[in-house]
C-alpha cells in the first residue's frame, strides 16, 4: 500500500467514515439525502415523492439521524429534516460520476 490520506486517518476517524458509509448504503437513504441536499422537508411529502409508505421513510430517517447525517427540528406540529453536513454533496457527486475507464 502506498502512502495516502487513508493511512493518516486515526482509527476513530476511520470508524466514523465507515459508520457514515453504512448509513448511506441503501438506495432509499441515498435518495432521501439527495432530496434533502436540495431543501429541508417533512416526512409526509418525502414519502409521497418517493412513492413509499410513511413508516418506511421514517425508519430510514431514524437511521440517518442516528448516524448524524440528518437532523430534525420541530416546527409547530411538523418535524423538518435537513442534512447536517452539506459536504455530503461532494460524496453524492462522486457516486453519480460515471465509472472511470479501466474500472
Amino acid at each position: 500500500m502506498t502512502s495516502n490520506s487513508a493511512e493518516r486517518l486515526t482509527p476513530p476517524q476511520l470508524q466514523r467514515g465507515a459508520d457514515l458509509l453504512a448509513a448511506l448504503a441503501h438506495p432509499v437513504r441515498l435518495r432521501i439525502v439527495c432530496g434533502l441536499l436540495d431543501a429541508a422537508c417533512c416526512v409526509d411529502p418525502m414519502a409521497e415523492c418517493l412513492g413509499l409508505p410513511q413508516p418506511f421513510v421514517s425508519r430510514h430517517l431514524a437511521i440517518l439521524r442516528e448516524a448524524g447525517v440528518v437532523s430534525c427540528t420541530v416546527e409547530g406540529r411538523k418535524r423538518v429534516y435537513r442534512v447536517t453536513n452539506p459536504s455530503l454533496a461532494a460524496l453524492i457527486s462522486v457516486l453519480q460520476a460515471p465509472p472511470s475507464e479501466g474500472s
